[in-house]
């Protein structure tokens, strides 16, 4: 998203020197990206950011693939996908999950990548939840993992897009997502298909994992109603917009 698109930090400038680069450079991007016929975003939402650019369309990415099960969101447990990285905001899903653990000791979160793991388990080790909060390394068959599992949460900071919320979508698991820039609105139907919390309410996050825990009956609704929804990111779907705006830029 165009916030985040260029992130520069490098150590040793002041913040200021920082800024008049990353201005600078974007006001280069801007220059470049007028001169195109289409400029491609993933998300709607991303789309009202680009306010100097009148040639913006929204295609977003499409489902990477179709399982041949899917979870009946009965067991015990939630699942979270991505790099151990700030971005992900896995740091601020331990968090609530230590509330979420003390009223359900019972079900477990698993945290399935790879990275900067270390803060992570010192984290989990410090709030003493390593019982029920685990950190799982990068599997080949994530399907798998998410048709055993009965609730998703996305608690990133920002993101591109957030190909792990259709992921498990697909799989009949019923998300709950931080609504963070940019694509989980343009995923999610808010207490439809899945759940949205404002960006960073770690307690309103943990209010909402414990609703789907102890609603199962519109846990496993909402999980069919996801698995149905996010259809429409199949990439035959995707693929006609791709198709259509090839058409219309060479017509």
């Amino acid at each position: 998203n165009k916030s985040n698109y260029r992130e520069f930090n490098p150590p040793g400038l002041p913040n200021f020197i920082k800024k008049l680069i990353k201005r600078f450079w974007m006001k280069q991007l801007i220059c470049k990206l007028r001169s195109l016929e289409r400029f491609i975003v993933l998300s709607h939402e991303d789309a009202t950011e680009w306010t100097e650019l009148n040639n913006v369309t929204v295609i977003h990415n499409p489902l990477s693939f179709i399982p041949e099960s899917h979870s009946d969101c009965s067991r015990k447990q939630v699942i979270a996908v991505g790099r151990y990285m700030p971005q992900k905001g896995f740091d601020r899903l331990i968090s609530a999950w230590k509330i979420v653990s003390q009223k359900h000791p019972d079900w477990i979160l698993r945290i399935y990548g790879d990275g900067m793991r270390e803060k992570l388990q010192k984290q989990i080790d410090t709030l003493d939840i390593g019982k029920t909060c685990i950190l799982e390394h990068s599997v080949r068959n994530i399907i798998e993992k998410y048709c055993e599992s009965s609730i998703f949460v996305l608690s990133s900071r920002f993101e591109g897009f957030g190909m792990v919320i259709t992921e498990a979508m697909v799989c009949g698991v019923p998300p709950i997502a931080f609504a963070c820039p940019c694509g989980p609105r343009d995923i999610i139907e808010n207490n439809i298909d899945g759940i949205l919390v404002k960006n960073g309410d770690v307690i309103g996050l943990a209010d909402k994992i414990c609703f789907l825990i102890e609603n199962e009956s519109v846990r496993k609704e909402m999980g069919i109603r996801a698995r149905h929804n996010v259809e429409r990111f199949k990439i035959e779907n995707i693929a006609l917009q791709w198709k259509n705006l090839f058409e219309s830029v060479t017509n």
